[in-house]
């Protein structure tokens, strides 16, 4: 099953929309690639998803999932040339060893890893399509990246909640161009990375969105990711990545209201409180 707008008990939260900027860019008139436990709407003209969507089971989410699989084109995207793989911009592909672009996965591999093996065995692949990898700084998706991502899972895991998660990339118009051997595309750097995720807490739909920028941790040692220092608007979310949210998901962010007191912000990794 793909993303379920239906997933989290009582409420419903459809796809973001797109402007109309964002889909003259799109695959397929922006309708979504549809994987396992996931779905992403594809970019074509940067090679990359405007955003992938995902569910989290943490009452089924496995403690050890299938281990890590090769990065393979997504068959829902024809030409294969429209994908950008790895022979356009990653770390080690096929020359630059220098290069410290990761491929970095936008719907977490861990995280689709439920409600049973052989579901996670086939979600674990399909989040390995290039249409669900972004070129992402080592050290940006070994560190806050990372971090973000098991703040989440905690939050599901720990409290046996559901939770539906979005999450892409910042295109700006001087992300920076490169090339990774000679005649081949070049592939060009997202700014930066975001993250909404909604949950139920004390019966409430809470929603809380988080931006890390690439330039902050190009150089020197990125500090430890910090909800309450990373957590933004959803709007700015909105206006960044060019899309929107169903205004009950926007409704749902405490930011978007003045003020913030101890019942507005994520408190810790094990407990959300927004």
């Amino acid at each position: 099953m793909a993303y379920n707008p239906k997933f989290i008990k009582d409420v419903e939260i459809p796809l973001p929309t797109l402007t109309p900027a964002t889909l003259q860019q799109c695959f397929n008139g922006g309708t979504p690639l549809d994987h396992t436990n996931f779905s992403t709407v594809f970019n074509q003209a940067r090679g990359l998803a405007v955003y992938s969507a995902h569910n989290i089971d943490g009452k089924t989410l496995l403690k050890k999932g299938p281990k890590r699989t090769g990065f393979t084109l997504d068959p829902l995207v024809k030409p294969n040339a429209l994908q950008v793989d790895n022979h356009r911009g990653y770390k080690g592909f096929p020359t630059q060893e220098d290069n410290p672009w990761d491929a970095g996965h936008l719907a977490r591999r861990r995280a689709v890893h439920w409600p049973n093996k052989a579901t996670a065995i086939k979600a674990n692949k399909e989040s390995s399509y290039w249409t669900n990898i972004v070129p992402q700084h080592h050290r940006l998706n070994q560190g806050p990246w990372s971090n973000v991502e098991d703040f989440i899972l905690k939050l599901a895991d720990e409290n046996d909640k559901r939770a539906s998660v979005f999450t892409g990339p910042v295109f700006t118009d001087s992300d920076p161009q490169i090339v990774n051997d000679v005649g081949e595309l070049p592939i060009r750097i997202p700014a930066g990375f975001w993250k909404v995720v909604a949950i139920k807490h004390q019966s409430h739909l809470c929603a809380a969105a988080f931006l890390l920028w690439q330039c902050d941790i190009q150089s020197g040692q990125p500090i430890k990711f910090d909800p309450v220092l990373e957590q933004v608007r959803l709007n700015t979310v909105e206006y960044l990545a060019g899309l929107f949210f169903d205004k009950k998901l926007r409704n749902a962010d405490p930011l978007r209201f003045k003020g913030r007191n101890a019942s507005c912000v994520i408190a810790n990794a094990g407990d959300i409180a927004l």
